[in-house]
């Protein structure tokens, strides 16, 4: 990969620490240049975010266990020591081997949270209060610290100390049973970690609003992001009207998105969705469907609901007769919201992807050649600058050491604290 995500800030090690650069070759600083996080999760949620925050310009320090590191390494396709899924989430950031379950081990991450802006955990209820290294902990050393403390089930509660993992959230919190078989009731999951996911975005959001009610002098705080309230919630904006609408009695279903099916053309697949009249009138005239007038408006398409349906078996015979490429040039012609269904395979040469330049190849040290996708907010004034490829484990390890006060890195290898 070239340009923006060729280096890092370029800035002198201060301590452990990188130190903010505020302007970097003419350009101004990445939005986050300056912000130290502190990265003790493993997995995905937590660290995901933590990821996030690095392509925005944090320096971020990754602590592993000494061998086999963080589980996520290991999940799917890896070489080298590293995932595909391990190294969208963990790219940018720099990663050290340390044993926090020994005294060395939380000495160096307390002398890290010291000059931690955020530290972000995903430990069991009760974990990082027994390994010395939770809020209570770190704000005795650090009390501006803001500590981003992702669970499963949240801190407290009947199920706060269960075991959880995407595909359980998404169970516990409606997602399977929303995508339930119509006709035999099968609960499936989303066939991607969503829930992770989602609550890795709410916590970069929390984490950044957080950061900025501290510079409005609120200082340090706790943030709770529990995976199953960060999914229901989600789920909740528009999958529960009816459930939201307590005294509605009308006929709409609380997913109106659910209306929204695959349509078979002659050489695939296609999507589409006509929710405006105008979308309606344009969809029936792309597909030379007679426009009927009693369903030209939505309440007509409410109140003629059988009509309506006959009038969409006839859009989707017109559309099974011709290839999606003609399908969507017809409905291009008339401003009508489709897409084909594109394989994940396929979204590198995706016409609208590749003239953005959305992906890009590189060559990583372990791993060897790469294809991902760059950060996909961009920022005019403040562009991010953030480094294609994930940490072997422990490459920065003896770098993160040598700026502690008096530690000795190879005493600590030798004592298995470090690797």
């Amino acid at each position: 990969m070239s340009g923006e995500s060729s280096s890092s800030t370029g800035a002198e090690p201060a301590g452990p620490w990188r130190s903010a650069e505020r302007h970097r070759s003419g350009q101004d600083a990445p939005p986050l240049a300056g912000v130290r996080v502190l990265d003790l999760a493993t997995a995905l949620a937590a660290p995901l975010a933590a990821g996030i925050l690095a392509e925005q310009g944090a320096d971020v320090i990754k602590i592993e266990p000494p061998g086999a590191g963080d589980v996520l390494r290991h999940v799917g396709p890896a070489i080298g020591g590293v995932s595909g899924i391990y190294q969208m989430t963990n790219r940018s950031k720099r990663a050290a081997t340390v044993d926090i379950t020994t005294a060395e081990g939380r000495a160096i991450v307390l002398e890290l949270a010291a000059g931690a802006d955020l530290v972000l955990q995903n430990f069991r209820p009760g974990v990082a209060e027994r390994l010395g290294v939770s809020y209570e902990h770190l704000r005795q050393v650090n009390p501006d610290v803001i500590v981003v403390a992702v669970t499963g089930f949240g801190p407290t509660g009947p199920y706060a100390d269960r075991p959880a993992y995407d595909g359980i959230i998404q169970a516990a919190s409606g997602f399977a049973a929303l995508e339930a078989d119509a006709e035999t009731g099968e609960p499936h999951s989303l066939r991607h970690t969503v829930s992770d996911k989602l609550t890795a975005l709410y916590a970069v959001q929390a984490a950044t609003a957080a950061l900025l009610a501290r510079e409005r002098g609120a200082g340090g705080q706790l943030l709770e992001v529990a995976m199953l309230e960060v999914s229901a919630s989600f789920l909740w904006i528009d999958a529960a009207g009816r459930e939201t609408l307590l005294d509605y009695d009308g006929p709409q279903r609380s997913d109106p998105a659910a209306h929204v099916k695959p349509m078979a053309c002659a050489d695939g697949w296609m999507y589409i969705v006509a929710l405006s009249d105008d979308q309606y009138t344009g969809l029936c005239r792309a597909l030379e469907v007679e426009v009927d007038d009693r369903l030209a408006t939505m309440a007509g398409r409410h109140q003629n609901r059988g009509l309506a349906r006959l009038v969409w078996r006839e859009i989707r015979a017109r559309l099974a007769a011709l290839g999606t490429a003609e399908a969507c040039a017809r409905l291009e012609a008339h401003d009508v919201p489709h897409s084909p269904a594109v394989a994940v395979g396929d979204l590198p040469a995706h016409p609208q992807l590749s003239r953005r330049d959305f992906f890009g190849d590189s060559v990583h040290p372990a791993a060897g050649r790469m294809r991902q996708t760059r950060p996909p907010v961009r920022f005019s004034g403040t562009p991010a600058v953030w480094q294609p490829h994930a940490p072997e484990p422990g490459r920065d390890t003896d770098e993160i050491i040598a700026g502690l006060g008096g530690a000795d890195a190879g005493a600590l290898r030798a004592a298995g604290v470090i690797s």
